[in-house]
């Protein structure tokens, strides 16, 4: 750490104004990929401390000061309590939101997964947390899943409260409740089973926010496929043929798969966690079911669909 010279009446200290942030930033070796609404390093700093301006911190609960004293406050159910409601109260400051990159993140998680978690280490240097602190890819989420529910409520001739009932349904029980209990279950897993612990650093474990934030980042392929695809195909997947239950299988199937990949990759861009290919473990018990649904000609998506309308 380089201590600065203090200037005094009448005497100017060379290079001790006007001096770029980013010199004293430590710089990450690699390469890095471009990203819409993604700036320079020091563009990043001069936003973080407009947004720090305006009560966006960098650190999750104060990151600084955890590391400062000793780091205890910030593992642990304190994780939780500092980072959730700081992140809530941004959810109503959609001006400081950066839709664009999210809805490029949502376009890579569909189509190349792995580039989303390429520049994860950068985040942590610039942000010194692993989660996001921008909730814009929750909200577009959230959109996307009333959307989808006003949709299929107006196909099938629910009324207003129906498809109210269905929006909140989507939203709070699909995305949110299960999410939840999803990230909270990885979350514990990996800080249990798969972290690594050293006396050299007190930062090595998972955050529940990050673990949330991989389960947003897997629901998005989720959503693409069942909540949009099945849609479109729907009276296809319906029909009483054997290839259509082989179809709105392979759709389910197809979802999971991605789900657990897009897990294991969150977990695996973590340099603390070992062995997280034990999240690609259940792929494994579905694919029996899989084929074993096939066998017995049973409709997985048929089935769900009249568990979901009535149909």
């Amino acid at each position: 750490m380089t201590i600065l010279p203090l200037s005094t009446p009448g005497r100017s200290t060379p290079n001790s104004s006007h001096q770029d942030a980013s010199s004293y930033f430590p710089s990450r070796a690699g390469p890095t990929i471009g990203i819409p609404g993604q700036g320079s390093l020091s563009n990043d700093l001069d936003g973080g401390r407009r947004r720090k301006a305006d009560g966006f911190d960098h650190s999750m609960g104060g990151g600084h000061s955890g590391r400062m004293h000793g780091g205890s406050s910030r593992h642990g159910l304190g994780k939780i309590t500092s980072a959730v409601p700081l992140f809530l109260r941004r959810l109503f400051r959609f001006p400081h939101m950066d839709f664009q990159f999210a809805l490029w993140q949502m376009a890579y998680l569909c189509i190349t997964p792995r580039i989303v978690y390429r520049n994860i280490h950068y985040h942590k240097q610039t942000k010194n947390q692993w989660a996001r602190d921008d909730p814009a890819f929750m909200v577009i989420l959230s959109g996307i899943l009333c959307v989808s529910a006003i949709a299929w409520g107006l196909v099938y001739g629910h009324g207003m409260m129906g498809i109210l009932r269905m929006v909140l349904f989507m939203v709070f029980v699909d995305f949110l409740v299960v999410g939840v209990i999803v990230a909270t279950l990885c979350w514990a897993i990996a800080n249990r089973f798969l972290a690594r612990t050293s006396v050299y650093s007190t930062d090595q474990s998972v955050e529940w926010q990050y673990a949330f934030d991989i389960h947003c980042n897997a629901f998005m392929p989720v959503i693409a496929l069942l909540y949009i695809v099945q849609m479109v195909f729907m009276k296809v997947l319906l029909k009483e043929f054997w290839i259509c239950a082989l179809l709105g299988n392979t759709l389910y199937m197809t979802a999971i798969v991605y789900y657990c990949y897009i897990t294991f990759l969150g977990y695996n861009a973590l340099p603390f966690v070992r062995h997280p290919e034990m999240f690609l473990y259940p792929i494994t018990i579905f694919v029996v079911l899989y084929v074993i649904a096939l066998i017995l000609g049973y409709n997985v998506s048929a089935k769900v669909l009249d568990m979901y309308f009535g149909l």
